[in-house]
């Protein structure tokens, strides 16, 4: 069976790692940074930023991602379960209820693939719709397990069981929060058929040590930006994302100001955790365009908008992808307050 219709193709790292060197270079190092650094087109010398706060890929930190998803290897031609019952832990090692946060199980079949390919192509971005043989899914609702005779083609019932066998490209199962294919993935595991093998069922554990990530926020060119506004940031000169890849402004859809009382090294060593650790938030929706102006910006406790800058702790400001798998904000950059 092949799945010839468009289909939204899931890529957890979509948005990112790899392409720029080994990924974790400082972003000044970048060769995309070609407008040499992202100062304020009015304050180039380092001064007060006044007006407009240009940003670029100098600006810009770097994130290397890898995948390493468990493989449960099970009997061939068989209809097969597998359950999240121990499931305790997302990607990010958050905690996660089974019931509760998983909404849609889905399976995509690589069928000229094996499992290190698909990995490597998650990690790397090279995946395309012609690598996706089958895409099927299932909504749990209550349940903490799912056998390969409940998997539908978008409502259709698709039997593959005969499709289940040694060498026949990678399984690829995701558990995700919410029903939107690619988005709110909380953990992903493969599914081995193996000749010889006996065992129908199969159990995936924990979520912690599937996504290692490497960050560098201290290597970026910080952007210099008056602590009262006004305050319209441009980022029309970024070319590049986190990774290296080709920068899409289309994908942006939040903006995100925070601040921390941490300092970037131990930012990097947490940085998946960045809204649990901030002192203070501040997001915005983002439609369209290549800018933003701060004051639409809220609070995300109580809707307050943005107040200005002080001159204690780390100020990040973010750029977020919300149809995109990966975490990781797609440009992050730190702000430096200035009288």
């Amino acid at each position: 069976m092949r799945a010839t219709e468009p289909l939204l193709l899931l890529v957890l790292l979509a948005c990112g790692p790899a392409g720029g060197g080994d990924g974790t270079g400082g972003a000044g190092s970048d060769g995309g940074a070609a407008d040499g650094g992202g100062a304020d087109a009015g304050a180039a010398d380092g001064g007060a930023a006044v007006g407009t706060v240009t940003l670029g890929d100098a600006n810009n930190y770097r994130f290397h991602g890898i995948l390493d998803g468990p493989s449960v290897q099970l009997a061939e031609y068989r209809d097969v379960t597998l359950s999240w019952a121990g499931l305790t832990h997302d990607l990010l090692c958050h905690d996660l209820d089974p019931v509760a946060d998983i909404d849609n199980v889905a399976f995509m079949i690589f069928p000229e693939l094996t499992e290190a390919e698909v990995e490597q192509g998650l990690a790397d971005d090279s995946l395309s719709q012609v690598d996706l043989g089958a895409y099927l899914s299932f909504e749990p609702g209550d349940a903490t397990e799912v056998s390969l005779s409940d998997l539908t083609f978008f409502g259709t019932d698709a039997d593959i069981e005969e499709e289940f066998y040694e060498g026949h490209g990678a399984w690829l199962l995701t558990l995700t929060t919410g029903t939107t294919i690619g988005v709110g993935v909380r953990s992903i595991a493969f599914l081995t058929p193996t000749a010889g093998e006996t065992a129908t069922r199969g159990e995936i554990q924990g979520g912690c040590g599937i996504l290692d990530a490497t960050v560098d926020l201290r290597s970026l060119q910080p952007a210099p930006i008056a602590a009262q506004g006004p305050w319209s940031i441009d980022w029309s000169a970024v070319t590049t994302n986190m990774g290296g890849n080709p920068f899409e402004p289309l994908s942006v859809s939040e903006v995100m100001v925070g601040r921390y009382d941490e300092d970037l090294a131990t930012l990097e060593e947490r940085f998946l955790d960045l809204e649990l650790l901030t002192d203070d938030l501040w997001l915005g929706p983002h439609p369209s365009g290549t800018a933003t102006d701060l004051s639409t910006l809220a609070r995300a406790s109580d809707g307050a908008p943005f107040p200005g800058f002080s001159p204690d702790g780390t100020w990040l400001f973010a750029l977020r992808c919300g149809t995109c798998s990966n975490p990781a904000p797609l440009f992050l950059t730190v702000l430096q307050p200035t009288d």
